[in-house]
């Protein structure tokens, strides 16, 4: 674009030279720049639009246009976008007042809205040649009007229509910098008119006119359908990483005919990763199925009891242990000050050890718990999926090292939650401790002098021999409506343990931490879903190799609600699916096995 495209970097002492036939311009609208006085050596620009065409050329350059020049009663129209662009003005669009608002580096501001013939210029209100409208989604404004705001000269033969303007010469125009090109808004959709409950089809047609991609795309109004007739708006703005934005709106139509309900439409069409709506009874729908559970040896601790965290020093958790294992901390800063959490692995023995870190997930520090464990069990599975260590810490024999600084690359501050998930393997059996003090003092040092705290009476802490599960099911699933209890203690037992700063047995309620597999073969057309029926939960599953979080943007609240984990083709498939529950959310959780509706032409 830069061979393509000179504009200028400020605009200053725009002049009119007014010359066209009185059929287009009558008297020019009085010019909010006109203050500004012709200077010796001032340099032209002019952009030429030739009829019917979306092409236009700046300074015998041809560059792209939104829209071409168009005739409306009696009226020549162009893209306000593209004149603005041109021009070197910033464009913006407020959503709130549907207004697009133009600004020049010599403070004109114009806002515009479509099906008006008012234009509001630094304050003050214009009217313009003739209503502003949209067409494929662009806002068309008057040639006539542009001119007269911007100072600029029309010049008009039978094909083609021409806007000048002058510079002062010490404005230096100049090809236009990389940061000084807006990107491009626009999108289509895949029809103009479309049935209650039809699905649309979306397609981003937005780019960019620089090595500045597009960083930011917001959509408003951008339905998977609607289920309301009428007339809907869509909007998109596209903003690149130096600040430059264009939005652009299109309006589709939905008949009063209906192709899909809402429930029908949200099981076939909902994106996985994301929620739907059910009755809450919708899960005692699904028979309950009867599983297998086969125990792998795997040594797991929990640090999660004191849970809140009101500001005293000490240990949370401590055991001894060597070879692999897996550890869940979740822990929330109750006090009024900043706290650090750390693992700590102190060398007792003779021989200088290490730790391989094989998986990891940290989430938080974050306001709210639940998401804390989202991010933390979504992160630690897509680590383990990844099957590529993540660093190796070196013990030497007398030594204490902190094992996971991930932990502490922010302070936990009061109200925040933080939790992480980790497989470890030891080479020699050390001392694993999980502290809590100032972070300003040093953990390592002070690990001596600290107690071991209390637990809390309600949440788990503890060493378990049973950290992975795996559930085996005899039949296909999904032919009718099944689901898959987990974390009840019924059908699912928890599995025990101890607290080894006691010795005291201890039960991980909910299994929380556990690592799950499931090897299962599903019928055809079927929703695979997860319902939370203990409370709101939020947390994330592998299936088939890819991470789903449940939810991406939100949590599933209570048991209205269900995550879209997978659905199935036109042929049985075998499906994969690893989980963790989830440290800040609630159990049991159903899996359920839905039998999709028809699809509809």
């Amino acid at each position: 674009m830069k061979r393509r495209m000179q504009t200028m970097k400020s605009i200053n002492h725009l002049t009119v030279t007014l010359g066209l036939s009185c059929a287009l311009l009558a008297a020019p609208l009085a010019s909010p720049l006109a203050a500004y006085a012709t200077s010796a050596g001032a340099i032209s620009h002019e952009i030429v639009l030739k009829r019917l065409e979306a092409a236009m050329t700046l300074n015998g350059q041809p560059v792209p246009a939104a829209q071409p020049l168009t005739i409306k009663n009696g009226v020549s129209y162009a893209p306000l976008s593209t004149l603005a662009n041109l021009y070197g003005f910033q464009v913006s669009y407020n959503s709130a007042t549907k207004e697009a608002v133009i600004r020049s580096s010599d403070e004109l501001i114009i806002r515009a809205q479509a099906g008006t013939n008012e234009i509001n210029v630094n304050d003050t209100a214009v009217l313009a040649a003739g209503d502003l409208f949209t067409q494929q989604g662009s806002m068309m404004i008057p040639l006539r009007t542009w001119a007269s705001v911007t100072g600029s000269a029309l010049k008009v033969s039978d094909s083609e229509i021409a806007l000048s303007w002058k510079a002062a010469a010490e404005a230096k125009p100049e090809e236009p910098s990389e940061s000084q090109i807006a990107p491009t808004a626009n999108f289509t959709t895949d029809k103009s008119l479309y049935r209650i409950g039809e699905p649309v089809l979306y397609t981003n047609l937005s780019s960019s006119n620089s090595d500045d991609n597009v960083a930011s795309t917001v959509w408003s109004g951008n339905e998977l359908g609607f289920f309301e007739a009428g007339e809907h708006t869509i909007t998109l703005t596209v903003t690149n990483s130096n600040g430059l934005s264009d939005t652009i709106s299109k309006t589709i139509q939905v008949s009063s005919e209906q192709m899909y309900s809402q429930s029908n439409f949200q099981k076939l069409f909902m994106p996985v990763g994301d929620k739907i709506n059910v009755d809450a009874a919708f899960a005692f729908e699904h028979a309950s199925l009867p599983y297998r559970v086969e125990t792998e040896a795997m040594t797991f601790v929990r640090s999660n009891s004191p849970e809140h965290l009101y500001g005293e020093e000490g240990i949370l958790y401590q055991d001894n242990l060597s070879g692999k294992f897996r550890i869940n901390i979740h822990n929330q800063n109750r006090s009024s000050q900043d706290l650090g959490v750390y693992l700590l692995a102190t060398n007792n023995g003779q021989h200088d050890a290490s730790i391989d870190v094989n998986a990891l997930g940290v989430g938080g520090p974050t306001k709210y718990v639940s998401t804390s464990g989202k991010l933390a069990v979504s992160r630690f599975l897509t680590s383990k999926e990844n099957n590529s260590k993540v660093a190796t810490v070196n013990v030497p024999a007398g030594e204490s090292v902190i094992v996971l600084p991930e932990m502490n690359k922010m302070n936990l501050k009061a109200g925040l939650t933080m939790t992480t998930y980790a497989e470890l393997t030891a080479s020699e059996q050390l001392q694993f401790s999980v502290v809590t003090l100032n972070p300003d003092s040093n953990p390592i040092s002070a690990l001596p002098e600290l107690r071991i705290l209390d637990r809390d009476g309600k949440h788990v802490r503890g060493t378990f021999a049973e950290g992975n599960r795996k559930l085996v099911f005899d039949e296909t699933l999904g032919y009718a409506p099944q689901r898959v209890v987990i974390g009840d203690r019924t059908t699912d037992p928890f599995v025990e343990g101890a607290d080894n700063t006691s010795g005291a047995p201890e039960t991980n309620i909910g299994n929380t931490g556990v690592l799950y597999r499931m090897h299962v073969k599903v019928a055809p057309h079927t929703l695979i879903s997860l319902n939370a029926r203990g409370g709101h939960y939020a947390g994330a599953f592998v299936v088939n190799g890819k991470t789903v979080n449940t939810t991406d943007n939100s949590i599933l609240i209570n048991q209205g609600e269900s995550a879209v984990l997978h659905r199935t083709g036109a042929t049985e498939e075998t499906v994969e699916i690893t989980f963790v529950p989830a440290s800040g959310s609630n159990l049991p959780i159903y899996m359920l096995f839905s039998p999709l509706p028809k699809t509809l032409d």
